[in-house]
């Protein structure tokens, strides 16, 4: 499975890398949702784990952004500073957010949801 990792935190994203590589998954991590934007139209992403708050936008205004691309891919939202956005994420089709701090087993539960298409 190839995974896109979008946190700028360092140790968030080495963490979860290290985690999938370890299940034999292809995991690439980047650190702006400008990155992100150039990576998911060069390459075709199983799954994207996108933060909420990142350095050069929204992780809102990301995934807003990569479903104007028209790319169909399962988005898991993490974020420490989610409060009420429910809503406002099931309307970007974003298929699980996860709440900071979070277990690796939280994470890989929500890939295994949303690449079978079970929704949060």
């Amino acid at each position: 499975m190839n995974i896109l990792i979008v946190d700028d935190e360092e140790l968030i994203c080495w963490s979860l890398k290290r985690a999938f590589e370890s299940y034999g998954h292809s995991v690439k991590c980047l650190f702006t949702g400008s990155e992100a934007l150039i990576a998911v139209t060069q390459k075709k992403y199983d799954v994207i784990i996108a933060d909420i708050k990142l350095p050069d936008m929204s992780g809102y205004e990301l995934i807003r952004k990569i479903r104007a691309l028209d790319i169909d891919v399962p988005i898991i939202a993490i974020s420490a500073y989610f409060n009420n956005h429910g809503s406002e994420l099931a309307s970007m089709n974003v298929s699980k957010y996860i709440n900071k701090p979070f277990q690796i087993e939280d994470i890989m539960l929500g890939i295994k949801e949303a690449t079978s298409g079970a929704n949060n």
